[in-house]
């Protein structure tokens, strides 16, 4: 176990001094490593591998609890951005450096368990991905440095977290219990900065810092940091005292999340900013499960906290690995305007494999993301008939606010899907993208033909973890479908609900198989609705969401302007209005500031450095 703890650890950082002399052998390197992790993560979770941790000074490192399903999800999203990179751009070693060095800093915080080593890489890992950003030419200068504003926004919280957290335990190790809820809360927030939820989520940081970075960045960015940063919670919460209030208002900051990621993904023409606004969406649905863990878990319920802790796993899995699909499929074309964009020379197989993908991040059962939206959505039903009043109020607002985004993903991901596969003579892009979706489509398949083999080995380590105490395995049989192919949610006698993700994928297939066999020729054609805009032969991208755009003038802030005889909505971004307002009052009072204080007067000079020096001395003694 020691030697394999140090293997962890070690094996990602040699990826990038071969990095400099070949990007296309580090590739190979990686996918190594990242498949052994993936092995390791299995074999430890079906209870073939001890779990513990590893001294290295005054550090340590460890592979027990959460973080060993973890370690799953993200090294099969490492594994795809190396497969994916290899067909990329095989001969860039500056990208190969520093995708080696972000996913090096991404397995070093996974593993550490302690909190200096835990924010040392992650620093590390906000300094190499604002890098890579900056690899991109052609983007504009200022993606890089919202990226790593937003990601030292983290950090600061993160550090005031963590000196609280050893303050109030004495600790620097990870699993210490921690009484503070207030602490509890910084910590959260720090984490989630990383995730874009609301309110920053008006700030649009994260569709901007993943929409503009090479395709591997985007796809650590938007599936494995965020999925790194949901362990940071779930971590925490774990070993630390419940606190009713913080569950609820994770909840609702959840569900508001979940609700606008999913109308401002519909409304994007961004190849990559529509599926980051997806990953905002993601993360408020995560963020729900981890309120519903809260509050379960201080109502001392284990076999609930077991079932929402299972729904986290489940849906992580199923949001990263179909967001590393997407983000691939994103790179068909250099072109990211979807109205434009054409799924250059894409073989029958990808396209399945694309399609797999997007119809999972739709929450379309039974595929992986609907198993997830499943177990949410009985996770928050199961509450809503609490005997708690506000709990159970709380329960079915964030129950009808995320069916509605549910509702709304899915004609996103059918627009997305649309435009990025149409067909073109150019097959350069298609052949670039055609093996790696090949081989995502079938992870994610995994996830609905061996369901149940996910939910038993998750199920069963789940009982292992502090905090919960209890191992219950959520599989079941009834009315002829057999053990272990029906996985059900638990009631407070009985069942409450059932699903059976393998069966339903079976007759799925037979009946498109006989409908396709029977319906062969019989093609028709009907006249187009453009979405209320211009007639053309075809409903283009834009027309998608251009009703739901008119009907929530609110919300997007838009207005509509006339040119003639025609009507077009044009979109206000309020906040990033404010922000550059804001911007230039501090430029014209800089400008002052200099005018009076360094004009070259040495007197004024000598009133500046005093007054300097005071301010410092009183923040110091402060």
């Amino acid at each position: 176990m020691i030697y394999l703890l140090l293997f962890l650890f070690v094996l990602p950082f040699l990826s990038l001094p071969i990095s400099l002399f070949s990007a296309r052998l580090s590739y190979y390197f990686g996918i190594f490593f990242t498949l052994l992790n993936s092995a390791i993560a299995i074999i430890s979770m079906i209870g073939y591998l001890s779990t513990g941790t590893l001294l290295i000074g005054n550090f340590s490192i460890m592979l027990q609890g959460p973080n060993v399903t973890f370690l799953l999800i993200i090294s099969v999203v490492e594994f795809l951005v190396f497969v994916f990179s290899l067909f990329y751009m095989p001969q860039d070693r500056k990208l190969a450096f520093f995708v080696g060095l972000t996913i090096a800093s991404i397995n070093s915080v996974l593993i550490s368990d302690n909190i200096v080593l835990f924010l040392m890489f992650w620093e590390s890992m906000t300094i190499s991905g604002y890098l890579m950003i900056g690899l991109k030419k052609e983007t504009k200068s200022y993606p890089p440095f919202v990226f790593i504003s937003f990601g030292e926004l983290s950090t600061v919280f993160l550090i005031l977290g963590f000196a609280g957290y050893y303050v109030s335990t004495g600790s620097l190790l990870l699993g210490a219990a921690l009484t503070n809820p207030y602490i509890l809360l910084i910590i959260i927030l720090g984490f989630t900065f990383k995730m874009g939820i609301v309110p920053l989520q008006m700030v649009e940081w994260l569709p901007i810092a993943h929409g503009n970075s090479p395709t591997p960045g985007s796809i650590l960015f938007s599936a494995a940091m965020t999925t790194l940063a949901l362990y940071g919670i779930v971590e925490f919460v774990l070993t630390s005292s419940s606190n009713f209030v913080l569950g609820l208002i994770l909840m609702v900051i959840g569900s508001f999340s979940l609700l606008f990621g999913s109308i401002f993904a519909l409304s994007s023409e961004n190849s990559k900013m529509l599926p980051a606004y997806s990953t905002v969406e993601n993360s408020g649905a995560m963020i729900i499960f981890v309120g519903l863990l809260i509050v379960w878990k201080g109502m001392n319920d284990p076999v609930m906290a077991s079932f929402i802790m299972l729904g986290i796993f489940i849906y992580a899995t199923a949001h990263a690995w179909a967001k590393s699909s997407v983000f691939i499929l994103s790179s068909i074309s250099d072109n990211n305007n979807l109205p434009t964009m054409r799924g250059n020379g894409l073989t029958p197989y990808a396209r399945v494999g694309a399609a797999v993908s997007v119809i999972s991040l739709m929450g379309l059962a039974p595929l992986g993301g609907g198993i997830g939206e499943w177990l949410l959505l009985e996770s928050l039903f199961i509450s809503s008939i609490s005997s708690n009043l506000i709990f159970a109020v709380v329960a079915i607002i964030s129950g009808s606010m995320a069916a509605l985004g549910a509702g709304i993903t899915i004609p996103t991901f059918t627009k997305y899907f649309g435009f990025t596969t149409r067909k073109n003579d150019n097959s350069e892009s298609g052949h670039r993208i055609g093996t790696p979706l090949k081989i995502s489509g079938t992870i994610i398949l995994s996830l609905t033909v061996i369901a149940p083999a996910y939910v038993y080995m998750y199920s069963k380590f789940i009982g292992t973890f502090v905090g919960i105490g209890t191992q219950t395995i959520f599989l079941s049989s009834l009315k002829g479908i057999i053990y272990p192919f029906l996985l059900y949610s638990p009631a407070h006698v009985g069942f409450f609900g059932f699903l059976s993700p393998t069966f339903d994928i079976l007759f799925i297939f037979l009946t498109a198989l006989i409908v396709s066999l029977l319906s062969r020729g019989n093609d028709r054609k009907i006249p187009v609705w453009n979405g209320g805009i211009d007639q053309s032969e075809e409903m283009n991208s834009f027309a998608y969401a251009n009703t739901l755009r008119i009907i929530l003038k609110k919300v997007y802030l838009s207005r509509e302007e006339r040119e003639g005889s025609k009507y077009q909505e044009r979109t206000f971004d309020i906040f990033w209005i404010f922000m550059i307002d804001l911007a230039k009052l501090y430029s014209r009072l800089s400008i002052k500031f200099g005018k009076f204080f360094m004009n070259g007067n040495i007197n004024r000079y000598v009133q500046y450095i005093i007054m300097a020096l005071f301010l410092v001395l009183i923040m110091v003694v402060i």
